[in-house]
C-alpha cells in the first residue's frame, strides 16, 4: 500500500486545526482493527499537515465499506457491537481515572530516562489498551445516505408522507453531549449556591469576585473534571477560572435551565414512530446503532482531548529541558521522543514537516512519510471537486428548519471570531472547538459528516437548521453571500453574491 494510490480513487478531505503529535493515535485507531475483532478497519488513511492544520483523507470507497460491515453484523448478532462498547468503556474509565492522575502530576521532577518513559507508557496505553474505535466514522459517513435511501423507499411503498422529517426524528440524540453534562453540572452548582443568596444579582457578584469559599473550591474540581474540554489536535488549551466564571454568569443571566426533557422527547419521539410504522429491519437496525455510537463518538472524544492534554504536557517539559521550540516538537512523533533526547533525531525534519507532512497509516502502523516540498507536491496532486459556478448546494438534511443569513467560512480555529450572531457557519465539518461560533450561527453547512458527526448533534441540541455532506460547500460560497439554508429539503441557495 503507497501514498500515491489515493490519487485515483474518490477521497473524503476532511480539514481540521492539528499537528501530528497529537493526531497521531487518531490515525492508528482509523486503521486498527479494535481489539482484533472482525469488524473493518480503514484499509489506509492519510494525514497531511501543514502549519498548524491537518486534512484528514480517506476513500470514501473505504467508509462505505466499514459501514455497510458494521450494519450487517448488528443485523446478524448485535451482541458484536454492543459486548465490543462495553469492553472499551471499561477501559474508558480506567483511562480516566489514570489520566486525572497524570494531569496533576508534575514532570519536572522526573529524570530524562523517566520522561521518555512516561512518554511511551501513555502511547502504549491509548494506542493498544484503551484504542481509539475509528468504526463510529465509517458507520457515520456510511448511515446518513443509507438511513434516508431506505425511509424514503419505506415511505413510497407505504403512502407516507415527509420521510426527511421522519430521518430527522430517528437520528435525533438521546443521550446527552459532554457539552450538556457540563452545562448540567454548573447549573447544579448554580442552584445549590442560590441557597445562600438573596437574589442571582448576588450569586453573580460572588462569582465575580471569588467570594464564596464553597463555590470557589467547587468551581475547582468543575476545572479539573473538564480540564480537557477546550483543547483540539492543534494542543492543549486550558479552561481556567475565567472562562469557567464567564460561563456561569452567562448560564444565571440568561436564566438557562436544564435540557434533560428534550433527550427524554428525543426518545420517545423515536419509539413511537418505530410503532406507528414498524420500520425494517435494517431501518431499526441503523437507528440503534446511531443511538449507540453517538454516544461511544462522544466518550471517544473525551479520549483523543484527554491524550492531547497528556502529549502536550510530555512535550512541553521536553521542549524545556531539550531548548526546543515548543511549536516544533508538535511535529513529532511519540516514537521519537528517545532520539530527541539523545540527539539521534535531526531537529531539521520537524522544520521540513512544519511545512508540509504527509502521513500514511495502515493496519494501525505508519507505513510513509513525506515531509517539506515532497509531501506540498503529493497534497496539491490530490483529485479536487470542481465546484463550477453553482447556485445552489444540496446535502443531507441534520436538523430541520429555514433560515437566511450571511455566510461565514471558517476552515479553522483561527476564523471563528467572524462568525457573528444570525450566520451562517460553513465548515469542512465542525468539531468541539468550533462550539463558541456554532452558539451564535443561525445555521450549520459542512462540506463533510453524518447522522452521528458533531455538526448534527450540536444543531440538533441548539434547534437550529443543519445540512451536512455538501462536499462543495466552502469551495462555492465565500464570505458575505447571502444564503437560505433550508433544512427540509437539503438545499442551500445562494440568494446574493458578497
Amino acid at each position: 500500500m503507497e501514498m500515491d494510490d489515493f490519487t485515483n480513487e474518490e477521497l473524503s478531505i476532511e480539514h481540521a486545526d492539528g499537528c501530528p503529535a497529537f493526531f497521531e493515535m487518531t490515525q492508528i485507531g482509523f486503521t486498527s482493527k479494535l481489539y482484533g475483532t472482525s469488524l473493518p478497519s480503514y484499509e489506509m488513511a492519510i494525514s497531511y499537515f501543514s502549519q498548524g492544520e491537518v486534512d484528514y483523507i480517506t476513500t470514501i470507497k473505504n467508509q462505505q465499506e466499514v459501514g455497510r460491515n458494521i450494519v450487517e453484523q448488528y443485523l446478524q448478532d448485535k451482541n458484536i457491537i454492543v459486548s465490543l462498547h462495553t469492553k472499551w468503556m471499561i477501559n474508558y474509565a480506567v483511562m480516566m481515572e489514570s489520566y486525572y492522575q497524570a494531569f496533576q502530576e508534575d514532570f519536572s521532577g522526573l529524570s530524562d530516562a523517566g520522561l521518555i518513559q512516561k512518554s511511551d507508557r501513555l502511547f502504549d496505553f491509548y494506542a493498544n489498551r484503551v484504542s481509539m474505535p475509528g468504526l463510529v466514522d465509517g458507520f457515520m459517513f456510511y448511515a446518513d445516505k443509507r438511513l434516508v435511501s431506505l425511509v424514503e423507499e419505506f415511505c413510497k411503498q407505504n403512502g407516507i408522507a415527509d420521510p426527511i422529517k421522519i430521518v430527522s426524528i430517528l437520528t435525533a440524540t438521546v443521550e446527552p453531549s459532554f457539552f450538556n453534562e457540563e452545562k448540567s453540572d454548573l447549573l447544579e452548582l448554580i442552584n445549590v449556591s442560590r441557597e445562600r443568596y438573596r437574589s442571582d444579582d448576588d450569586l453573580l457578584e460572588a462569582v465575580k469576585n471569588r467570594s464564596d469559599e464553597a463555590l470557589d473550591e467547587a468551581l475547582g474540581k468543575h476545572l479539573l473534571k473538564y480540564s480537557w474540554i477546550k483543547s483540539s489536535y492543534y494542543g492543549y488549551k486550558e479552561y481556567g477560572y475565567a472562562e469557567v466564571i464567564a460561563e456561569l454568569e452567562g448560564l444565571i443571566k440568561n436564566k438557562e435551565g436544564s435540557e434533560a426533557d428534550i433527550f427524554i422527547k428525543n426518545k420517545r419521539g423515536k419509539e413511537s414512530l418505530s410503532q406507528k410504522y414498524g420500520f425494517t429491519a435494517e431501518i431499526a437496525a441503523i437507528v440503534e446503532l446511531t443511538d449507540l455510537l453517538i454516544k461511544w463518538q462522544d466518550h471517544r472524544k473525551i479520549y483523543t482531548l484527554s491524550y492531547v492534554v497528556l502529549r502536550d504536557k510530555i512535550l512541553r517539559e521536553a521542549a524545556r529541558r531539550k531548548n526546543i521550540d515548543f511549536e516544533l516538537l508538535k511535529y513529532s512523533l511519540a516514537g521519537e521522543m528517545t532520539g530527541i533526547f539523545n540527539g539521534g533525531f535531526d531537529l531539521a525534519e520537524l522544520m521540513e514537516r512544519q511545512r508540509g507532512c504527509a502521513l500514511l497509516h495502515s493496519a494501525g502502523k505508519l507505513v510513509e512519510i513525506r515531509s517539506g516540498d515532497e509531501a506540498i507536491r503529493f497534497r496539491a496532486g490530490l483529485v479536487k471537486n470542481n465546484p463550477g459556478k453553482a447556485s445552489e448546494i444540496k446535502g443531507i438534511v441534520a436538523s430541520l428548519g429555514k433560515v437566511t443569513g450571511v455566510a461565514k467560512i471558517v476552515l479553522s480555529m483561527k476564523s471563528l471570531d467572524k462568525v457573528n450572531p444570525g450566520d451562517i457557519l460553513i465548515s469542512p465539518m465542525t468539531r468541539p472547538e468550533h462550539i463558541s461560533a456554532m452558539k451564535k450561527a443561525a445555521a450549520i453547512v459542512t462540506d463533510d459528516g453524518g447522522i452521528t458527526c458533531h455538526a448534527a448533534i450540536v444543531a440538533r441540541e441548539l434547534k437550529i437548521p443543519c445540512i451536512i455532506g455538501t462536499k462543495i460547500a466552502t469551495q462555492v460560497l465565500k464570505d458575505g453571500d447571502l444564503v437560505e439554508v433550508d433544512a427540509e429539503r437539503g438545499i442551500v441557495k445562494i440568494i446574493k453574491k458578497a
